[in-house]
């Protein structure tokens, strides 16, 4: 902690540690290529499970997002941050679903809203990106929503950290970390091992709170357009008895 990090032609010097970084691969994802589909029995179950195992976690760690409470009615929203992204969400599914490329008004309070070295509004739209990118079937609507959306993301990053920007600017492209494409590509596969389970649970001890709020954010974007009645404005407790197992995640 402290020490000074020098990069000069291709290598990377910490104190004693060289790290030669020429001839590595650069991370890249192909998001579209999963083709998600909640309306899928199994890829539903998986979802459920996932989004099962989330809630618990976040209620267990006392985090101030919950998933559950995140869209539920305005009536039953929790004060302060946590209501505020509630609203800015919900405002933010509703766009989506309409197709409205003119609404960038839930965007705006989103980015940099929260605590920590990437805001929980900040994670919570990566995954957000990330689930839509995953749904996008090749249909112009949904290619087009997402440009837009991604420049408006682009536009307003600048009200965040550095850090958090660049991960906005990554997702507004399709690019997540490894670990939150994994987690949907299990989903989207339709996975229901103790593999969903494993990969679920490494995307979400990302940080702190940052990995929970990102696939709370990739759970809601897989679901938005796809999926009976959208499966991300049930309750978690739906498909319970299909995925009881969720409950080693935690």
């Amino acid at each position: 902690m402290g020490e000074q990090l020098t990069c000069r032609e291709d290598v990377l010097r910490c104190g004693s540690l060289t790290i030669k970084l020429r001839g590595a691969g650069v991370w890249k994802c192909d998001l579209p290529a999963l083709r998600a589909d909640v309306s899928k029995p199994a890829v539903l179950i998986a979802w459920q499970c996932v989004w099962q195992a989330l809630n618990k976690r976040q209620m267990l760690l006392g985090a101030d997002i919950v998933a559950e409470e995140l869209i539920r009615p305005d009536g039953t929203r929790r004060p302060g941050v946590p209501g505020r992204m509630s609203e800015a969400m919900r405002g933010l599914i509703g766009a989506t679903q309409r197709y409205d490329l003119t609404t960038t008004s839930s965007v705006g309070p989103l980015i940099g809203l929260g605590i920590g070295l990437t805001p929980s509004g900040d994670d919570l739209l990566v995954g957000y990106l990330a689930g839509l990118w995953c749904t996008l079937h090749d249909r112009l609507e949904r290619m087009r929503f997402v440009y837009e959306l991604g420049k408006a993301v682009v536009a307003l990053s600048e009200r965040t950290n550095v850090i958090s920007r660049t991960y906005l600017l990554h997702a507004s492209r399709g690019q997540v970390s490894s670990r939150l494409a994994d987690l949907a590509g299990a989903i989207c596969r339709g996975e229901n091992s103790d593999r969903l389970l494993t990969t679920a649970k490494s995307a979400m001890q990302v940080g702190h709170t940052s990995g929970m709020d990102a696939v709370t954010g990739l759970l809601i974007g897989l679901a938005t357009w796809t999926g009976p009645s959208t499966p991300c404005v049930q309750s978690g407790r739906t498909g319970q008895r299909l995925c009881q197992f969720a409950q080693e995640v935690v």
